[in-house]
């Protein structure tokens, strides 16, 4: 039987394995989760004791059948790769369901949700990417800036400037969109240089990869400086310090691999050069060129630093004069039962046994009042603050309501802070007074939520590049939709194949490997390099896993803040951050949608970014390491200089 036939009957036995088992598993289920790792296993048999966590090396071995199934079709069958993604999504999550209980049907319903959330976060964005790179390939605007900055910077350092660009916008926008509006760029000084066009692909990935996630505002630092306590203007700079030689370093990995593996440029759409080049003098002006790019970037990076100053202010935080009545409040804390409220709070994992002690006290002093406020404001960080069965009869407001609802892992601590003053103020409103959210930095931050909003910056961005493209090549409306659908249609299969990646990676999550890998490292401990090698470890096996840098740099920074407790490294915890970060850019695959924009957006195979974008984000994240190893030493920043 030749190799792909044979890993063909192989794929389709393991698919009918999965959905078989999943019909029949309420009458056939192992007693036992050592039977069920058994079952499992192979070479394993019920009798045997298994003694380290057995379902987590069955979350280990859906993840090995994952990474093959996926793998194996799309390289070894050459199978589409939205097929692959969506088929192997299934597997796993049938797996999932054999191993965790409930049905073949239910299972497809969450890849199908899983799908639908992934297309949801990315579909509108993909579309006006789309839109925007054909019309500013076809109007000359991409040319236009192309030769602004090859007048000013060369041909030769032509991928400088585009790394720098991608470094530079990846700051206060996601990745994915910076990726999208340089991506034309590259294209356009590919058709000028008609050489490097995988270096020039690579710039800008290596730009934009290491400051979103190692710089804040993005989300992913942001929200890591947030869980280990490190001051966002810290993190700031280490993270520009320990960015900067890794993108160096990536630009140079970019020229070798560029000189040793070339890649031709493909067009994206069946008719993507359908136009007639213009010539210098028909091309749009500089400034009208760039606005698709700039204009987006101008909008999200007002509105992330509206954001950023208004979260500074902490409205939800606690102060003396917000409790009514102190004496009651011990009361009722000392009183508490353990499904209520005040048993949440008394039980909160921030809480020591000496706080415990104070929140039951009646605080007659002054002193006395701010201490139990500053363990109050400890408490509403808590994760775990929010259970149903304790609040159950208790009205909850709408502020309360849209939190809990909200994505808790990616919640920002002024956020988590928030949900949980709300939910105190809901439990005891004789007590606690209600906090005033709204002042004039939050209501501009308020005000700029649609134009900052990245779908609708998009959106203008593309009308901008929809209507240079008409006015400079004199086309009808009809003519313009005709090119605008082209690019949709292009963008289309692009928003397919991210959003059965994302989906393929939601099932890996619901594997519950995440939990397999806080258990592997919970008993490591560390101190001084060591600790930065752990935490990027745990970090790169995270992303590795999973697919999402960000996930993986939430995960683990909760895990380092848990490992170092209260005994505080020599050198600034902003190390054990940017170590984090660059542990999160390890391993990227077919998983992790950044991937997918990188090979889709510039028309690579799969093969060839596993060639060029894996081994690149690999270089970051081990100079990262580095950077950060040698910072350490050498500018340690300790907290009392």
């Amino acid at each position: 039987m030749r190799p792909r036939s044979f890993f063909l009957v192989l794929l389709l036995l393991t698919l009918v394995l999965c959905v078989i088992p999943s019909g029949v598993i309420a009458q056939s289920a192992p007693a036992s989760a050592d039977a069920l790792a058994a079952e499992m296993i192979p070479g394993t048999t019920a009798d045997v004791t298994v003694t380290s966590h057995p379902l987590n090396q069955t979350s280990v071995l859906i993840l090995a059948v994952g990474i093959f199934c996926v793998l194996g079709m799309i390289i070894a069958l050459k199978l589409n790769a939205f097929l692959a993604l969506i088929v192997s999504a299934l597997i796993v999550s049938l797996l999932v369901g054999l191993t965790q209980g409930g049905t073949a049907g239910a299972r497809m319903d969450a890849v199908v949700t899983a799908f639908g959330s992934s297309a949801g976060s990315i579909g509108i964005v993909i579309a006006m990417a789309a839109i925007i790179g054909k019309c500013m390939l076809d109007s000359g605007a991409a040319d236009r800036i192309v030769r602004s900055a090859v007048n000013i910077t060369g041909e030769k350092k032509a991928s400088v400037g585009l790394m720098v660009s991608g470094f530079v916008l990846a700051v206060p926008v996601f990745f994915d969109t910076v990726f999208y509006l340089l991506v034309p760029l590259a294209r356009s000084l590919h058709r000028r240089t008609n050489k490097n066009y995988l270096r020039y692909l690579m710039a800008i990935a290596t730009g934009g990869a290491i400051t979103h996630t190692l710089v804040p505002p993005t989300p992913g630092p942001l929200l890591v400086s947030s869980i280990l306590g490190v001051d966002i203007g810290m993190m700031m700079l280490v993270g520009t310090l320990v960015a900067l030689p890794a993108a160096i370093v990536g630009l140079i990995f970019s020229i070798l691999i560029d000189n040793k593996s070339p890649v031709e440029m493909r067009p994206l759409g069946a008719n993507e050069n359908k136009h007639q080049p213009l010539l210098d003098n028909q091309l749009p002006s500089f400034w009208i060129a760039l606005l698709p790019v700039i204009l987006p970037v101008v909008l999200i990076g007002a509105g992330t630093l509206a954001t950023t100053v208004a979260d500074r202010e902490d409205r939800a935080m606690l102060s003396v004069a917000d409790i009514k009545d102190f004496d009651a409040l011990a009361g009722q804390l000392a009183a508490a039962t353990p499904n209520s409220p005040a048993g949440r709070v008394m039980a909160s994992s921030a809480l020591n046994e000496n706080e415990v002690t104070l929140l039951k006290k009646p605080a007659s002093s002054d002193a006395a009042k701010s201490e139990v406020v500053a363990v109050l404001n400890e408490v509403l960080l808590d994760p775990e603050l929010y259970a149903e069965e304790a609040f159950l009869g208790v009205a909850l407001s709408d502020v309360s309501k849209s939190k809990i609802n909200a994505n808790q892992l990616r919640m920002k601590p002024v956020d988590r802070r928030r949900m949980n003053r709300a939910l105190l103020e809901d439990a005891f409103p004789d007590l606690i007074a209600a906090h005033q959210w709204n002042s004039p930095n939050r209501e501009l931050a308020e005000s700029l939520s649609l134009w900052s909003n990245p779908n609708f910056a998009l959106l203008l961005a593309a009308i901008c590049a929809m209507l240079t493209l008409k006015v400079v090549r004199q086309l009808s409306w009809r003519d313009l939709a005709v090119d605008v659908e082209e690019s949709l249609m292009s963008g289309g299969v692009i928003i397919l194949i991210t959003a059965a990646g994302g989906a393929f990676g939601s099932m890996l999550t619901d594997t519950n490997i995440s939990d397999t890998i806080q258990q592997a490292f919970q008993d490591q401990g560390g101190a001084g390099l060591a600790l930065l090698v752990l935490g990027w470890t745990i970090a790169a096996v995270l992303k590795i896993a999973q697919g999402s840098s960000t996930v993986a740099m939430i995960i683990g920074a909760g895990m380092m803040s848990a490992i170092i407790g209260d005994a505080k490294p020599d050198f600034n915890m902003v190390y054990v951050a940017t170590a984090v970060g660059a542990g999160s850019l390890m391993g990227s695959w077919m998983n992790d949608s950044g991937f997918w924009v990188f090979t889709k957006m510039g028309g690579l195979t799969e093969g060839e970014s596993l060639r060029s974008w894996t081994p690149l984000l690999a270089v970051l994240s081990l100079v990262g390491l580095l950077a950060t190893l040698l910072l350490s030493q050498v500018l340690p920043l300790r907290a009392s200089l």
